[in-house]
């Protein structure tokens, strides 16, 4: 097996990061592959303090790779016959690479659940609920549609099918979307599944003002998906500009839904969140009409 891990300016959380891959315990021998790129030199500087397990290589890129070309970069030194792929800000925890392997059985797409590693931020929480929600251990396993890099498995043959992981649209660099991408066909082929008790914790951002800039980014990646992926839901709607405020609205019902009926419990801090929600869907849903305004010009 073979852990990727793409990395930019993570040394923030890179280091925890690694520690929790290498104490994962597992009877299949398994590598771990990370991959810092960056601009300037202060952007690598960090790469030379993430230990010295024999299982971690340690691939240095200048300049910059967007996560995406990271990843792929990570494949090519590869040895493994499963594909495990996860993120800089996450921590595994506990049984998640052999529970997430197991489920793989070597013959599909798996992607495993994610936490919310911040829930006494608002800011954060509000990330994980807009972001992240559809990955919550309490969804029904067959209900799932798609994936995050952020905790997939996949198998050699399915990365020869559906790989390498290519972004709907260079021109949005703030955010990728390889990764759903890269689900949407193996969903289409019945090749998904998604394990609820491969667990990672999820480290959101804690600054309001960044968590909104990336939901614009993210709005406009999905008027791209939306565009260019046959499977992608309600594909049509979401690629109409005069819609998106609709189907930033029709997101909001579909988060409340879910949080009532996955039983997942924000007690009173729920109605103090719906004011920080609605700003993130807001700027989602700018993001939306923003890109397909201009795709439609």
């Amino acid at each position: 097996m073979s852990v990727v891990v793409p990395a930019y300016r993570a040394d923030r959380h890179l280091r925890r990061c690694v520690a929790s891959l290498c104490a994962q315990e597992c009877e299949q021998a398994f590598e771990i592959i990370v991959v810092v790129s960056g601009d300037e030199a202060d952007d690598l500087a960090y790469a030379d303090r993430l230990g010295d397990d024999p299982r971690l290589t340690v691939v240095v890129h200048r300049p910059r790779l967007s996560a995406a070309e990271g990843r792929n970069l990570g494949v090519a030194r590869a040895k493994g016959a499963t594909l495990v792929f996860t993120d800089a800000d996450v921590v595994a925890q506990a049984g998640w690479l052999s529970t997430l392997v197991a489920a793989s059985a070597g013959t599909r797409c798996v992607a495993g659940a994610v936490v919310n590693g911040t829930p006494r931020s608002w800011a954060g929480t509000t990330e994980y609920l807009v972001e992240f929600l559809d990955l919550h251990p309490g969804r029904p396993p067959d209900t799932i549609w798609h994936g995050a890099t952020c905790n997939l498995a996949v198998p050699r043959a399915q990365w020869e099918a559906y790989g390498p992981f290519v972004d709907a649209s260079t021109s949005i660099t703030e955010v990728g979307s390889a990764d759903t991408t890269f689900t949407l066909q193996a969903a289409a082929d019945g090749l998904l599944t998604f394990c609820p008790a491969a667990r990672i914790v999820h480290m959101n951002r804690t600054e309001l003002r960044t968590v909104l800039a990336h939901q614009v980014a993210l709005g406009r990646c999905t008027a791209v998906l939306a565009r260019r992926s046959p499977t992608y839901p309600h594909r049509r709607l979401v690629a109409t500009t005069w819609a998106a405020p609709l189907v930033a609205a029709g997101r909001w019902v579909s988060l409340w839904r879910r949080l009532a009926t996955w039983r997942i419990g924000l007690g009173p801090r729920s109605l103090l969140l719906t004011p920080y929600v609605v700003a993130a869907l807001a700027a989602w849903g700018s993001g939306l009409y923003r890109e397909n305004r201009a795709r439609s010009a």
